[in-house]
């Protein structure tokens, strides 16, 4: 009679009881990660879509011909050597021709350059056209000669960071534009549009 007793059977339910907590645990925890890396990913973008930044327009020449993207991500690093770093988020089509070249070009555009700034920014777009104005330098890079500065840079490093590439660039000439730099309207990208600046404080 005693074999009936159910001795056998109690353990095994607290067992299984264990690991159900433990599953229902581990998926509370996993969702909760998954929802704060959500929310951090969003919180993120938006703080740096309202945070202004300078427009750039990096070129290159290439065995496909020129090539060409709109970049908010250039930044001066150090002065001794000259050096700038910028970012791409895809290592294909024209981002990707740019990392392979010998050198390229950033342009450092102004609010007159919002229109070629657009046709940069996006698949298809009008580049290189007459009308926008370009020439190519001795060393075969496509020069927008009305932009205040263009400078003249070869990759030291390039570094994968999540989905993006960051690129540390020696700058070994700067291309200066016909304008006094001083009467520029300044272009900033804010709030997914470029934004002439003006005021100052």
């Amino acid at each position: 009679m005693s074999q009936n007793t159910g001795h056998g059977t109690g353990p095994s339910t607290s067992q299984d009881a264990d690991s159900a907590t433990t599953a229902e645990v581990s998926e509370v925890l996993a969702g909760a990660a998954a929802n704060h890396a959500a929310d951090l990913a969003t919180n993120f973008k938006n703080a740096f879509r309202y945070h202004p930044a300078g427009v750039a327009l990096i070129t290159a020449s290439t065995p496909e011909g020129p090539v060409g993207l709109t970049a908010s991500s250039v930044a001066s690093v150090a002065v001794d050597p000259a050096a700038l770093v910028f970012s791409v988020t895809r290592t294909t089509g024209s981002a990707g021709l740019i990392l392979a070249a010998n050198s390229f070009l950033v342009h450092l555009l102004d609010a007159e350059h919002a229109p070629i700034a657009q046709q940069f920014a996006v698949s298809g777009g009008e580049r290189f056209t007459e009308a926008q104005g370009w020439a190519t330098l001795a060393t075969g890079e496509p020069h927008l000669a009305s932009a205040r500065s263009a400078l003249r840079a070869r990759t030291l490093q390039q570094i994968p960071v999540g989905d993006s590439m960051l690129v540390v660039a020696e700058v070994l000439e700067i291309h200066t534009g016909p304008e006094d730099p001083a009467a520029s309207a300044p272009m900033a990208y804010r709030d997914r549009a470029f934004t002439r600046l003006g005021e100052r404080l």
